[in-house]
């Protein structure tokens, strides 16, 4: 059985992309402008992680390793790709001039350079009520699985989560906190980026028979991941380049942005991420029922990205 981190992730991102090819095709029909403009953003080369944080929430690798996954287990295909169209409503929305007001992103125009603005803020609506209507299309042996599952999206991608990470950041951009700002910082990113995170691995975890054993520790895990992934980026903001990352470089800087090498200078931002990396690393250890090799590389794959 194939049992090294890279080899989860590279067939993961496989197996995602397989259904993902197959169901965008059916489902981005018939052709309109905005069915161009979603299908644009979905296929800009994004590394696919939270489709991956479901797949692995809900496979152990021998399932995962089997010839067409997704056959028999739609619904987990099926819940990844709803919070894929969740995340990218939310960068094409993030990128518009009321926003972040970026020109690239996956070292592509974004949405509204490509279309125009008008175009980029009804292909985010789109795909943001898009991924419930793909909740809805589970099975649902379970009487309260499609009630829990909407739930968690909603948590991580609405007005508790992701879109109120959003406006304290957009609010904290404006008027600087002159006090608390570690437990503003920590807040809006929390919400910001860890919050749809969190919601990925619950959702794969929800449609196991087990759920209820894992959920505790693996939201615990979660929540790590989603500050790595946070502090990650705040680094590359500073360090990374065009080429590599995919967007505009020492943008947050330029905008004010409470980041964690803002508030904390650059070196102990990366120690702050190292003792993250190791309390994920910790967590993982603890997850019952889950092939580790996957939750115990993710850390260190998180922290050591370029992009």
């Amino acid at each position: 059985m194939p049992n090294s981190f890279e080899s989860i992730l590279l067939k993961s991102k496989q197996v995602f992309d397989s259904f993902f090819e197959s169901y965008t095709a059916k489902l981005f029909s018939p052709k309109t402008r905005i069915t161009e403009a979603c299908l644009y953003s979905l296929h800009a080369g994004g590394k696919r992680v939270r489709p991956i944080f479901v797949i692995n929430s809900f496979f152990e690798p021998n399932d995962l390793f089997s010839s067409e996954p997704f056959d028999t287990h739609q619904s987990v295909f099926l819940a990844a790709l709803a919070v894929e169209c969740i995340h990218t409503y939310s960068l094409i929305h993030d990128d518009l001039p009321a926003m972040d007001n970026d020109d690239t992103r996956r070292g592509k125009p974004t949405c509204h350079k490509q279309f125009d603005e008008a175009t980029a803020i009804l292909a985010g609506d789109t795909l943001n009520s898009l991924s419930f209507q793909l909740l809805s299309m589970m099975d649902a042996n379970d009487p309260n699985l499609l009630r829990d599952s909407i739930q968690i999206l909603h948590q991580g991608a609405g007005m508790t989560g992701m879109i109120l990470g959003q406006m304290e950041d957009i609010e904290e951009e404006k008027n600087p906190s002159s006090n608390a700002r570690e437990s503003k910082l920590e807040s809006i990113h929390e919400k910001k980026t860890g919050a749809l995170i969190t919601s990925s691995f619950l959702l794969g975890n929800r449609l196991r028979a087990d759920w209820k054993e894992r959920e505790f520790v693996l939201t615990r895990y979660a929540k790590e991941i989603g500050l790595l992934f946070q502090i990650t980026d705040d680094i590359l903001d500073v360090e990374g380049n065009l080429a590599e990352l995919g967007k505009t470089p020492g943008k947050d800087a330029k905008a004010g942005k409470l980041t964690y090498p803002s508030l904390y200078g650059l070196e102990k931002s990366k120690l702050l991420r190292d003792q993250t990396l190791g309390k994920a690393i910790s967590l993982a250890a603890e997850l019952p029922s889950l092939h580790n090799e996957f939750f115990l590389g993710l850390p260190k794959y998180i922290a050591e990205r370029k992009n």
